[in-house]
């Protein structure tokens, strides 16, 4: 019996120790900075092996849920509100009273199956006499999908703008 931290198994159910990580028998796990990696821990020999791999399409090298590897791709929502208050993808918020123009959102990696698209923002003062207040007056997105292209461009006080 070997233990393992939390629990003692059997010498023949051990699994391996890589790049001083444990794995679990017959574990599979990424390596890499981009996933360039799969590796699986041989519950016989208690070695891994690792042969060059990527991740699939429609799917990112990353961390979600505490684990690295590859993930799908999902659809998400962030937003802005108020005098701007953001909440990105993973639900965190920010406020952001700064009067620069920000890329609020877009494509990372486009593919067949995920066309471009951006949007950026662009804060004003509220209030001149008191510049740490600043609210979303500009807006502009642009989409790429096959041969569209738009840029749209919604501007507080004019009108809509679509190219």
């Amino acid at each position: 019996m070997k233990d393992f931290g939390t629990d003692c198994v059997p010498r023949g159910q051990c699994g391996c120790t890589h790049n001083g990580r444990y794995h679990l028998a017959w574990e599979s796990f990424w390596e890499g900075e981009n996933c360039q990696r799969l590796c699986r821990c041989d519950g016989s020999s208690h070695s891994v092996q690792c042969s060059r791999s990527a991740c699939a399409p429609g799917e990112f090298c990353g961390t979600q849920k505490g684990i690295y590897g590859c993930h799908k791709r999902t659809n998400g929502i962030c937003w802005a509100s108020g005098l701007p208050h953001y909440t990105t993808f993973d639900g965190k918020r920010y406020n952001s009273q700064g009067t620069c123009k920000y890329v609020f959102a877009e494509l990372c990696g486009a593919s067949q199956s995920l066309p471009f698209f951006r949007v950026e923002v662009k804060n004003g003062n509220l209030n001149f006499r008191n510049p740490r207040v600043s609210f979303i007056y500009r807006v502009e997105l642009w989409l790429r999908t096959g041969h569209f292209h738009s840029h749209v461009v919604l501007e507080r006080g004019k009108d809509v703008l679509v190219s």
